[in-house]
């Protein structure tokens, strides 16, 4: 039997609303503030998926929806009320083996699946899922979620409390700032003076779309003396109002206010092009031989603080022989009336130089983090390269006071877990619960170090919209030039108090979700390419989201948590005459055989089903290539295959969607012995995505649903005989459920899939699984759809130029402007017949768009606000002249007889004029009437031409059931976007 997610019942465009409003600002779950992961798929997207996994196809559309909560606003709010003769098929085994942030086992566990295990490679991942999975579950389970809860806020505030009385501390940080905005100098090569490298002297910049402001504030430079101050100028505060109308132009840095303009200073670094300016003396400060002169000084100031931090060179040789250090530029209070921007004052930078003594008191201890950063670079760019400044080990991302704060953090949730053990021991619990409820405690505290880390180091960036920009917020570590340093107590975003209460509310909403939930949890450290921990365990549903081609570097990345996840968790132990980590919480994590694990770059990243070629200079040639990816997604798919029970589901999110990507999916399902039997198209993340910047933004992940069991070899006309049969019926029942757009093709797509992964082989067809894809799935799921929606005799009368007409209206939402396909999209969509995107742009079908980066065609379709008009000058657009017409196509001859139809002035006008087209281009205006009916039945009426086509069917005497309103829900181009 069938299961619901493979049906066309599926209520995917109300799952897709939903998911997409959870990853907007206010529906985003409270755990996902506990740290930052850079992919979080939506929870009420998991639910569905799961839930659809699990149910059989006669399940009522309207009881899935209402059991889900799909029907309320923001559903993850809400658990899901699982009927009662829903519940044997939940008694269930359910793994997800690329567990990541664990948001698909965190949805099994609420829907009551009776097993729920997540299984991940990186110890970091194994930590966090600790923290949303087993800790609540395992707190709730024994009656004691709200006192974990209190538990962590206790704790949090010592911890705080503590920090704030710390000698060491209280001096370093002004009582009432919350933010020091740093930056780095070097030491001009040409006039000798220490210049600033600001790379935006804004410090806010908030106001709407209208150029109303509640906040303008920038720095100015000031030359005093051999020394660059800084000034504030604060224009809301300046000018004694509350909001500003103000035209900013941020690329210009000029405001105009009221007739007057105020300009501030364009950035005097640019690493791009390697080039800097003087503040002194306004010379360019570019490559000094092969390297530009402040990476040089850069990776110089690094290695010196080394050197000090060795006791090899004094404070002063650090601070002055360098040719680079870190520069303090302003403070940013926080009061009764809000922030107050205040130049950085010669004591303010004196005390980084006094953090750096204290520091130096430390070298040698073991919560400091020495290990070493990676020697490459990401395949996709410089989102590894952070190392190329000299910033070669983890303790040298941060500044003296945020390396010295965090180190103190680490001490005090040590301490922690000692004093809580022992006051649990001594309250009479058992010495295994004691240690279960202290390793939770502190694994929240060390989450909330993480995320401080993450907000406050060198590698931050100071953000003029006040929402602050954490260390991992690129695709990478990237180098910055206006970085935060926090005041661990102040209130403040990304401070280690507010992360407290980030966490805290996170996990409340952790424990409240799955108080009622009967499932057993296990979180696992196990590699997806192998899953060798389970025996003969087997699964009723596998539902995972594994890693994309050209995904996040996460081994890497995620090592910036692990080296403070690592210290915190574990104890300090002396080992002939130094201090070493030794095993304490989560040991399997940190520990192999009683031996500290350095970084998971070292140990991991060369097990990561991922394409990053940079990684083969470090773990040998053909580590990181394609072919290494295509090799451990195959591997992962044989494992997930090894513990899938005979009749079970595999359900895998995957993001990629050109035929080459497909390729690698289908090669490492096929070598699993596993067939496509659905897809979707699933809203998975928000357009300004971390992973999207920069490139083309996919919104949409595709879900392939799998099951066991391929055929034998099947010839080619057999297969595409089969498809014809039974893919159009599909179409066909999915446009009655109400899908249209994206969603209809991803749905027909599915069908073609399932036929063409069924068999061993498919005779006939050459090549790997991209051409399957190019030569067999995207033509057949075209023509499928089509003739589902269509009709075969309606399909059987168009040509192919007018079934691309069609086909793109379809799948292309219509509005006020053309719809628009890039190149991809393009070719995709005319391999439904022998034409070339070259002939449809010469036979008028479609037009190149100018001015776009990339390539981009627009179709040659009546847009505009008045149909006379707007068909008026695509005809003129095209060429045609209404009274002596030489259409090339049908599409010509349609628009003609549209212009015909809502320009005559009586019928017999029409008539005379439709009758003289009709003699001199018989065929073209014979398939115009054909293409009119399908148009009729793909388009609605608020379009420029479906108000035509009205017309036109009025005076032909043909019916034209157009709909009324346009329910496309996505555009097709995202589909192939790469």
């Amino acid at each position: 039997m069938r299961r619901f997610i493979e049906t066309e019942k599926f209520p995917i465009r109300l799952i897709n609303e939903k998911s997409l409003k959870e990853k907007q600002g206010g529906g985003r779950p409270p755990h996902w503030e506990m740290i930052f992961w850079w992919t979080r798929k939506p929870l009420i997207g998991a639910r569905a998926v799961i839930a659809g996994a699990l149910l059989p196809e006669d399940v009522d559309k309207s009881e899935f929806i209402y059991a889900l909560k799909l029907h309320e606003k923001i559903p993850h709010k809400f658990n899901p009320s699982i009927p009662d003769k829903w519940k044997g098929r939940f008694r269930a085994k359910f793994l997800d083996p690329f567990a990541g942030f664990g948001n698909l086992p965190l949805e099994a566990v609420r829907l009551g699946v009776e097993e729920v295990v997540a299984t991940e490679l990186l110890p970091t991942a194994y930590v966090f899922l600790k923290a949303i999975l087993e800790y609540p579950k395992w707190a709730v389970e024994n009656g004691m979620g709200e006192e974990l809860v209190k538990g962590v806020e206790r704790w949090g505030e010592w911890i705080t409390k503590r920090l704030k009385e710390d000698p060491d501390l209280k001096e370093l940080y002004d009582e009432d700032v919350a933010v020091y905005i740093g930056t780095w100098e070097v030491k001009c090569p040409h006039c000798g003076k220490w210049t600033p490298l600001v790379g935006n002297w804004w410090l806010a910049r908030v106001g709407d779309s209208k150029g109303k402001y509640k906040r303008l504030a920038w720095m100015e430079p000031v030359k005093s003396g051999d020394r660059i101050e800084v000034n504030v100028r604060d224009l809301t505060k300046e000018l004694g109002v509350k909001s500003i109308d103000a035209k900013v132009d941020a690329s210009k840095g000029t405001i105009k206010v009221a007739g007057e303009e105020f300009r501030v200073p364009q950035k005097n670094v640019d690493a791009r092009r390697s080039t800097a300016i003087c503040l002194h003396c306004g010379n360019q400060i570019g490559k000094s031989g092969k390297e530009w002169y402040v990476k040089e000084a850069l990776k110089e100031w690094n290695n010196k603080l080394e050197q000090y931090l060795q006791g090899q060179i004094d404070l002063n040789t650090l601070i002055n022989a360098s040719r680079a250090r870190p520069r303090i530029l302003v403070k940013v209070r926080v009061g009764n009336n809000g922030l107050e921007f205040q130049p950085a004052e010669m004591k303010d930078q004196e005390k980084l130089w006094k953090a750096l003594e204290k520091l130096k008191q430390y070298w040698g201890d073991p919560d400091v983090p020495s290990e070493g950063l990676w020697r490459y670079s990401a395949s996709g760019g410089g989102a590894l390269s952070i190392w190329v400044w000299g910033f070669d080990r983890f303790y040298k991302l941060f500044n003296p006071r945020q390396l010295l704060t965090i180190i103190k953090l680490v001490k005090l949730i040590r301490e922690v877990g000692r004093k809580v053990e022992e006051e649990k021991l001594g309250e009479g619990w058992s010495r295994e619960e004691a240690y279960r409820y202290t390793e939770a405690i502190t694994t929240y505290l060390a989450i909330a170090l993480c995320k401080y880390a993450d907000y406050s180091s060198l590698v931050t960036g100071w953000n003029q919209s006040l929402i602050m920009g954490h260390s991992l917020s690129m695709r990478g570590i990237a180098m910055m030039w206006n970085w935060n340093d926090m005041t661990p107590w102040a209130s403040w975003t990304g401070t280690y108090l507010r992360n407290l209460n980030t966490l805290v509310n996170g996990l409340s909403y952790l424990v409240s979700t799955i108080s009622d939930s009967p499932s057993r949890v296990r979180v696992l450290l196990d590699d997806t390419t192998a899953l060798n921990k389970f025996g003969d365990e087997m699964f009723d549903v596998i539902v995972t989201d594994p890693p994309y081609r050209d995904d996040v570097p996460y081994a890497e990345l995620s090592d910036f948590y692990y080296v403070w996840l690592k210290r915190a968790l574990s104890d300090v132990k002396e080992e002939f005459g130094l201090k070493v980590l030794e095993p304490k919480f989560l040991p399997e994590a940190f520990f192999e055989d009683g031996i500290e694990i350095g970084t998971q770059w070292e140990r991991f990243a060369d097990k990561e089903v991922s394409e990053n070629l940079g990684r083969s200079k470090h773990f040998g040639e053909g580590v990181g290539s394609y072919e290494h990816f295509e090799k451990l997604l195959t591997k992962a798919f044989r494992s997930m295959s090894n513990v899938l029970k005979e009749d079970g589901v595999l359900v895998v999110y995957y993001a990629h969607t050109t035929p080459e990507a497909w390729s690698a999916l289908l090669e490492a399902s096929k070598g699993a012995g596993l067939r496509v039997s659905a897809t979707w198209p699933m809203a998975t993340e928000s357009r300004e995505r971390v992973t999207g910047r920069g490139k083309s933004v996919l919104d949409t992940s595709l879900v392939v649903v799998f099951r066991k069991g391929i055929g034998n070899a099947i010839n080619l006309q057999q297969a595409r005989n089969e498809v014809l049969e039974k893919c159009p019926g599909a179409s066909e029942r999915g446009w009655k459920e109400g899908l249209e757009g994206f969603d209809l093709f991803v749905y027909t797509m599915g069908c073609v899939l399932s036929v063409a992964t069924k068999y061993a082989k498919i005779i006939g067809l050459k090549g790997d699984a991209s051409n399957l894809i190019e030569k067999f799935v995207y033509p057949l799921t075209t023509e499928a759809l089509l003739k589902g929606i269509l009709g075969s005799s309606i399909y059987g009368s168009l040509s192919i130029e007018s079934r691309f007409y069609v086909l793109t209206k379809l799948l292309e939402k219509g509005g006020n402007s053309r719809r628009r396909i890039d190149s991809n999209t393009a070719i995709y969509l005319s391999l439904l017949g022998n034409l070339s995107v070259r002939d449809l742009v010469d036979m008028r079908v479609l037009t190149e768009r100018s001015g776009s980066r990339s390539k981009e065609y627009a179709l040659l379709e009546p847009v505009g606000k008045e149909k006379t008009e707007a068909l008026f000058e695509l005809l003129k657009e095209k060429g045609i002249d209404p009274r002596d017409p030489t259409p090339l196509t049908a599409i010509d001859a349609l628009h003609l007889l549209e212009y015909y139809a809502v320009s005559a002035y009586s019928s017999n006008d029409f008539q005379s004029k439709y009758r003289d087209l009709e003699d001199r281009y018989y065929n073209y205006v014979d398939e115009a009437k054909y293409l009119a009916s399908a148009l009729c039945i793909v388009l609605t009426a608020d379009e420029v031409e479906g108000e035509a086509l009205i017309e036109l069917s009025k005076q032909l005497g043909i019916e034209c059931p157009i709909r009324s309103r346009n329910k496309v829900s996505r555009s097709l181009q995202s589909f192939y976007k790469p």
